[in-house]
């Protein structure tokens, strides 16, 4: 019974320190599933319902390009106190920001309130960053010269835009892959290009259609180098809108040519909401991955760009979940970082919310190992079943959950590194059989 315990019920209701400590004085740690008694421990360390503890204080903080002087004497304030630097590392890496926190603590010279292992752990990742970001810079700049070369349209997003756009003068920005927009008849030039650099495209589908409606909804299957980051190519910013629906194709209506290259910037507005609607995703979806650089993105793209655009743009979004997850966002980035966002935005917004950036973050943290995982071992087939193509017929569904269990041969190949074709028989037998397998060891987990 104690597996179906509503974890978010206690930590809404305050209580989650109260249990740990109950549960441990009391001696019935025994009586409880070591899972259930890690998960009550891990979250009675950071989360307080009445305080916010000083290391998710320092991390909070730390997620900004440059610190005002009224953040800059909190972090002293809380270096200064007795922090636990082990929880400040551990989260600090999971969420993406050692990086800033050693420019910050550089830049301030906030060494002294350092201990030394934990400063050069900083400065290992800040040094690494730093290599990645120049070997990044020189290969998107190969990608523009090659698509250019090849007369592929296309706009650099996130990451590959930002650190030529906010992060110019710092490698702060951590990337774990380079995302480009192009149109979707390109598809046979992009591959013809991506392939000539010595870009591998994995099957990631186990047929067309999957691979065709994932597309749609997310990106084009990835291309992998031995030596370089992954290349995510995208048709579609807006995951779940239609490729043809007006924000989509707004978004190359809008869009700015640059000189030299066949690169367009997206309109300010436009990366804007992909941003917002892109992080607002990860918040409803915390198993999907959540880190604080997301947030610093989007306060810093306000920040310099606030005075040029067209803040209407927001109030006349369709459809509404677009625009309820769009002012969701810029209303708490800007509670959060006090950024330039015009009141007048959130008017007629009746969308309430108390969800703050450090109860964001604790249902994150509530989220990792509070059996989310194993709730979700068939969330993507039930999906698929249920909600990804409501138009379909049962004939339609049977034939591509046959695909799930059997899929194609390149699939099997890609998967399971086979090198001999006569072995591929047999992992089609075998395919469906792991994945059952699979899921029991998760449910078991």
């Amino acid at each position: 019974m104690l597996y179906y315990v509503n974890y978010y019920f206690l930590f809404d209701c305050g209580i989650m320190q109260i249990l740990y400590s109950y549960v441990c004085n009391m001696g019935y740690t025994l009586f409880f599933p070591r899972p259930l008694i890690e998960i009550i421990k891990k979250m009675s360390l950071i989360i307080n319902t009445t305080e916010v503890s000083p290391e998710m204080q320092i991390l909070r903080l730390a997620a900004q390009l440059e610190l005002e002087d009224t953040s800059l004497s909190r972090i002293k304030e809380l270096m200064s106190s007795s922090i636990e630097w082990t929880q400040v590392m551990s989260y600090s890496k999971r969420w993406g920001i050692q990086t800033f926190l050693f420019e910050h603590i550089q830049n301030n010279h906030l060494k002294p309130y350092v201990p030394d292992d934990h400063y050069q752990t900083l400065q290992n990742a800040y040094q690494r960053q730093g290599m990645q970001t120049l070997y990044l810079r020189r290969q998107i700049q190969e990608l523009k010269e090659t698509f250019t070369q090849e007369k592929i349209d296309f706009c650099l997003i996130k990451g590959a835009e930002l650190i030529e756009t906010i992060y110019t003068h710092s490698p702060v920005r951590p990337m774990s892959d380079i995302d480009i927009l192009c149109h979707r008849d390109d598809i046979r030039s992009i591959q013809k290009a991506l392939s000539g650099l010595g870009y591998t495209q994995k099957t990631m589908h186990q047929s067309q259609t999957l691979e065709s409606l994932a597309t749609i909804r997310k990106h084009f299957p990835p291309f992998f180098h031995k030596k370089r980051h992954t290349i995510e190519i995208h048709f579609n910013l807006f995951s779940g809108l239609s490729i043809h629906e007006n924000q989509t194709k707004g978004v190359w209506e809008t869009a700015v040519s640059v000189q030299k290259y066949t690169q367009f910037h997206l309109s300010k507005e436009q990366h804007l909401l992909f941003m917002c609607s892109h992080l607002a995703y990860h918040i409803l979806s915390p198993h999907e991955g959540l880190v604080l650089y997301w947030f610093c993105d989007i306060s810093q793209w306000i920040k310099k760009y606030h005075d040029q655009m067209d803040w209407s743009f927001f109030t006349q979004l369709h459809p509404q979940e677009l625009k309820k997850r769009a002012l969701f966002m810029l209303k708490l980035i800007q509670n959060e970082w006090d950024v330039p966002v015009p009141s007048i935005l959130f008017q007629d917004d009746d969308t309430k919310t108390e969800d703050t950036l450090v109860t964001i973050l604790k249902k994150s943290i509530a989220e990792d190992g509070s059996g989310s995982q194993r709730k979700s071992v068939f969330s993507y087939y039930r999906e698929i079943w249920f909600d990804k193509a409501p138009g379909w017929s049962f004939k339609t569904r049977l034939i591509y959950w046959f695909h799930l269990l059997f899929p194609q041969t390149a699939y099997l190949k890609n998967r399971y590194q086979i090198k001999k074709k006569i072995l591929v028989p047999m992992y089609l037998v075998f395919h469906p059989f792991f994945l059952i397998f699979r899921a029991l060891k998760r449910l078991i987990r």
